[in-house]
């Protein structure tokens, strides 16, 4: 069972099981059907451990069902840590930065990476009717948690679920009452999702600096005539963006010269897309200077392990359930936890040292 679930998190059924048979020396060999059953079987047992524990621990400490507190209920919160004055003092200096709040910077946090991504679905049936016509993909939703102590990966088919039952796992943990950094992508989804349910937290979202600079590029790429253009006007506009002047940023689009302009509309929906993320926007250079984080790539790496290293395959094409229990044992996985699972079927949610993800 050990090298059935090992061989799941990088190899195609046709060859873990090709390669099981050979190691088993059998005159009934395992088909590569028999396989993808028992690998579904398993992992979805493990997901379903991990979200029974995260729910029992959220009913047990007053959280309803949709995730949210009493308000009855007082939560309290530890007092976040922040980098010192001097310090402060010292990168500000160094950057030329005037103003800064020493609240921004974090000095220990508990930080943690949300990641939503798509496989091709599997067709089960072909309607005529278009509104009765299955959804092309399957969604996974990502989750990476990281503090000093280590890092943990989790999978969720929902975004919204998988959020609610991260508090659970964040509690099981100790870690709910710290200091909460989410980074993700632009998606309004995931910061509704956030904002919504951590509401009792000292948490705080910030916007990923690749994916801002990707976002600018590509947006402006359409509204402007011509590459040569979009270049010298994103030499402006970045350097606002990474020293987290958005208000900068948006003037220079509204006083752009409307003769390099293609379609004012999009430049239009740039702005709208600025006021929307404000908050989420930080001073990423004096981030950089503190050592601090400023991307969501760990969240993406995970995502690359659990999910696209052996899902987002030519050819391959995903179940709900299987995507969901193929993720669960790369998760697992990655972990470190395959062993402990084969051994006792217990599922172990404490962080985990290991430089594994």
């Amino acid at each position: 069972m050990e090298l059935t679930l090992d061989f799941a998190t990088d190899m195609s059924n046709r060859n873990a099981a090709k390669r099981l048979n050979r190691i088993r020396r059998e005159t009934n060999s395992i088909s590569p059907t028999t396989y993808r059953n028992t690998v579904e079987k398993e992992g979805a047992k493990i997901q379903k451990q991990i979200e029974d524990k995260c729910e029992e621990t959220l009913r047990i400490s007053g959280f309803n069902a949709e995730g949210a507190l009493p308000d009855n209920v007082i939560f309290m919160l530890e007092e976040p840590e922040f980098v010192d004055d001097e310090t402060l003092k010292k990168a500000a200096e160094k950057l030329n930065i005037k103003k800064f709040n020493s609240s921004d910077y974090e000095s220990a946090a508990v930080n943690i990476s949300v990641d939503d991504i798509c496989v091709k679905r599997q067709t089960e049936m072909r309607p005529r009717n278009e509104e009765t016509e299955q959804p092309k993909r399957v969604n996974n939703s990502v989750i990476h948690v990281q503090n000093e102590s280590g890092k943990y990966i989790l999978n969720f088919p929902s975004l919204f679920n998988g959020l609610k039952l991260l508090i659970g796992f964040l509690m099981l943990n100790g870690l709910l009452r710290k200091q909460l950094v989410f980074f993700t992508d632009g998606a309004k989804e995931i910061h509704n999702g956030i904002n919504k349910l951590f509401g009792f937290c000292n948490f705080k979202i910030i916007l990923d600096w690749y994916h801002l600079r990707k976002k600018c590029r590509e947006q402006l790429s359409m509204a402007l005539k011509g590459s040569k253009i979009r270049n010298e006007f994103l030499e402006e506009l970045m350097p606002c963006l990474w020293f987290g002047n958005v208000t900068g940023a948006i003037k220079r689009l509204e006083n752009i010269d409307r003769n390099k302009v293609r379609d004012y509309s999009i430049i239009t929906k740039l702005i709208e897309y600025f006021e929307r993320v404000r908050d989420y926007i930080p001073n990423y250079a004096m981030r950089k200077e503190l050592g601090l984080r400023n991307s969501s790539n760990l969240g993406e790496k995970a995502n690359d392990c659990v999910v696209a290293g052996r899902q987002k395959h030519n050819g391959m094409s995903w179940s709900n359930d299987g995507s969901v229990a193929f993720a669960a044992v790369s998760a697992l996985s990655c972990n470190g936890n395959l062993l402990n699972w084969v051994d006792t079927n217990d599922v172990n949610l404490e962080l985990v040292c290991d430089n594994v993800a």
